[in-house]
């Protein structure tokens, strides 16, 4: 079996605020950041062992990942994934050939955290889950979701193992 953790980036800047002219460019903002490394107390607390840390190259997520990765000490693990870029998971194929399937299985591992974007994870969720991408699972930011598969790319429905909102993490995490 193979545990994949989907998680939406953290509060981030606006365009426009400071100077901010790239979408690609938006940090978390202060508040963004000290939420993530509370709701990754959350997730410290749950004992997950990620193999992988794989993050969207855009800084909103990277800073989401590195902050996540700080908390459970696995800054080492943290990877770019290119297919984790807004509007990239899917954009190459469909279905079993999406780019985002390619990508992975270049890594090793049974738990991986995959931290990105709306509206992709909510697409890369419900493909896991049912092969289609209309489920239209909703992502707050900062929100977690466990679904656990057989194969990648899948070869059948996934479980939804459970969703957690960053509050709930937060929670969990004191």
């Amino acid at each position: 079996m193979i545990d994949l953790y989907l998680m939406r980036h953290g509060i981030a800047a606006n365009l426009g605020e400071g100077g901010i002219l790239n979408d690609a460019d938006r940090p978390l903002t202060l508040d963004g950041r000290t939420r993530m490394k509370q709701a990754a107390a959350g997730i410290k607390k749950l004992e997950i062992k990620f193999n992988v840390i794989l993050t969207s190259p855009l800084l909103r997520a990277r800073q989401t990942a590195e902050a996540v990765a700080e908390v459970l000490d696995l800054q080492h693990r943290v990877k770019i994934l290119e297919s984790l870029a807004p509007g990239k998971a899917f954009i190459e194929g469909e279905g079993q050939n999406a780019e985002i399937f390619l990508e992975l299985g270049s890594y090793q591992f049974d738990k991986a955290l995959l931290v990105g974007h709306m509206p992709d994870l909510s697409e890369l969720a419900s493909y896991l889950l049912t092969g289609n991408r209309n489920l239209n699972i909703e992502f707050k930011k900062g929100t977690i979701c466990a679904i656990e598969v057989t194969s990648l790319p899948p070869r059948g429905p996934g479980l939804l193992c459970w969703q957690m909102s960053p509050k709930q993490l937060r929670f969990l995490g004191r």
